[in-house]
């Protein structure tokens, strides 16, 4: 009898978990995250390597590069533990709030960064007077940062990481473990934006990656949804590749 209750208990902790099998998905996530930092450290090469291709095929080499292995990690870690894509990630389910939220979160984020270092406008204008190929190329690095990049982060750094390692140090509580989370996938999501630039790193790009790692880390915290996050994102970014072209 005791031990069935034992049983029952520990069953009833797992199916509570976003992720039943954390640490597996945590390593996986651990891979994934080197594996983009080599991409990014990579990526130099690669760029000098097609650099007599269209410019519009290094950008979308690019995109691709720098998506597969954060895209890669989360569908490995869900097949290795053979959980339900949605469930796991947080991408099930939507309510208004998470509408309102992430559009005010964005919105907050994009502001600090605005008030510290403004982004300086008027490509849209050097697009005009520019050869279609290099249009076509800038359209796509707008769209991919826009509708894209957004989505796969934060199914990577708040989907996967954030939530398995939660999952992973339940046992200290929800808002100890939560709030780690948040933290580390944080540094981690700022540490691979900043990796790109070495030692001259833009002041807006490190306050936003910070900025948006919180508030996009707080707001799956608390509503167990990454829509929300998705939502605060693309609006962050969106805003200022609307800055950018303006």
């Amino acid at each position: 009898m005791v031990n069935n209750g034992a049983e029952g208990s520990a069953d009833s902790m797992v199916r509570g978990r976003a992720w039943r099998h954390p640490w597996v998905a945590l390593a996986v996530a651990a891979v994934g995250a080197l594996l983009a930092a080599a991409v990014i450290l990579w990526l130099p090469s690669v760029r000098f390597a097609l650099s007599r291709w269209p410019a519009v095929v290094v950008a979308l080499v690019d995109l691709v590069l720098l998506s597969a292995p954060l895209l890669g990690a989360v569908f490995v870690a869900v097949r290795v533990t053979q959980e339900r894509f949605a469930a796991a990630t947080g991408l099930r389910g939507f309510s208004w709030i998470d509408a309102v939220a992430g559009l005010g979160v964005g919105l907050i984020a994009r502001a600090l960064v605005e008030l510290v270092a403004p982004t300086t406008g008027g490509l849209g204008g050097g697009l005009l007077a520019d050869d279609s190929g290099l249009i076509a190329a800038t359209m796509v690095a707008l769209a991919g940062a826009v509708l894209v990049t957004p989505v796969i982060e934060e199914l990577f750094f708040r989907g996967l990481l954030q939530r398995t390692l939660g999952d992973a140090l339940a046992g200290a509580g929800r808002w100890i473990a939560g709030a780690v989370a948040v933290l580390f996938s944080t540094a981690i999501f700022t540490g691979l934006h900043v990796l790109a630039y070495g030692a001259s790193v833009p002041l807006g790009l490190l306050l936003g990656t910070v900025a948006v790692g919180l508030g996009c880390g707080v707001l799956t915290l608390l509503t167990g949804r990454l829509a929300g996050a998705v939502i605060a994102h693309v609006a962050f970014n969106a805003i200022g590749v609307a800055l950018l072209i303006w």
